[in-house]
């Protein structure tokens, strides 16, 4: 485990040869966080990962997760929709009353849910988790 990793734990949904199917269970990094009244805590969050340990479906493993990985999935739910809105806000105020501009911030700010949500499905699989034992 590296310096600075937040450990989380998980439980096997599925085994397919050396590919397992983790659910993470929402608590350890999400109780920290200081936006966890934000995420969506009954949609869980399952990872097909690589081991060599033996396991079986219903089996409690502590997983380690980069903490680049976390800060740049923070960036993104959190920072893009902020840089959006201001951007938006501030390139259509050179044309447009501030009201319609304002309108147009919430309407960038809108679509960078959209890309949010694109980004997630197309890269969210891909963040450097590992199964570090059986618990």
């Amino acid at each position: 485990m590296t310096e600075g990793t937040i450990e989380d734990s998980g439980i096997v949904k599925a085994v397919h040869g050396d590919k397992v199917t983790v659910e993470i269970e929402r608590g350890g990094g999400c109780k920290s966080c200081a936006m966890h009244g934000l995420c969506l805590k009954n949609i869980p969050a399952e990872f097909e990962l690589l081991t060599e340990l033996t396991l079986i479906p219903g089996d409690r493993v502590l997983l380690d997760i980069s903490p680049t990985g976390r800060v740049l999935a923070s960036l993104l739910i959190f920072g893009l929709p902020l840089l959006f809105l201001f951007v938006g806000f501030i390139v259509t105020r050179q044309w447009l009353s501030e009201l319609l501009s304002i309108f147009n911030g919430f309407a960038a700010m809108a679509l960078s849910f959209l890309i949010v949500r694109l980004a997630d499905s197309k890269f969210g699989k891909k963040l450097d988790i590992r199964i570090m034992r059986k618990l």
